[in-house]
């Protein structure tokens, strides 16, 4: 039998044309794979970072539940969360603010002044604010792209008033 080449041409023609097609599509499919993983990884970021600071200050909160030992107050303008606790008859501060794009820790003797940026860098953190709600505490975490997550806390010993 004889082959006629304007039927091996076709023939040729439509399997190129497949595989165009099949490359086309493989690329489209990447592409929204990849779209699809960098939006999930950007949430996850997202969530980790409020979960984190959130769960954090909740710990925390729960640690220095005591009578008198919780307090809402400003340090140089900046929203803080005051934990008292007692060393050896010592009473010391444990303050939770955010300041210069960081979840920070300070402790220090009552009393004794520190600077804002003397506090132990716990997390990076856009802005932390503490609002009292009646006997709870609302505190709200934003991140760096401004997103924010707010937890209300309330202490069995209640917040001293500041």
């Amino acid at each position: 039998m004889q082959m006629k080449q304007g039927s091996s041409i076709t023939d040729t023609a439509v399997v190129l044309l497949l595989i165009g097609i099949f490359v086309l599509l493989a690329t489209g499919v990447l592409t929204l794979g990849v779209s699809v993983y960098n939006n999930t990884t950007v949430s996850a970021s997202e969530n980790y970072t409020h979960r984190t600071a959130l769960s954090y200050i909740a710990n925390q909160v729960r640690r220095g539940d005591t009578a008198g030992g919780i307090e809402v107050r400003s340090l140089d303008g900046v929203d803080a969360l005051a934990l008292r606790s007692e060393i050896g008859g010592t009473g010391y501060i444990t303050y939770l603010y955010c300041y210069d794009g960081q979840l920070r820790e300070l402790f220090t003797e009552e009393g004794v002044e520190q600077e804002l940026a003397s506090g132990t860098v716990v997390m990076p953190l856009a802005e932390l604010g503490f609002s009292l709600d009646g006997g709870n505490i609302d505190v709200t975490a934003t991140d760096g792209a401004g997103n924010a997550r707010s937890l209300i806390l309330s202490p069995r010993s209640g917040v001293a008033e500041g």
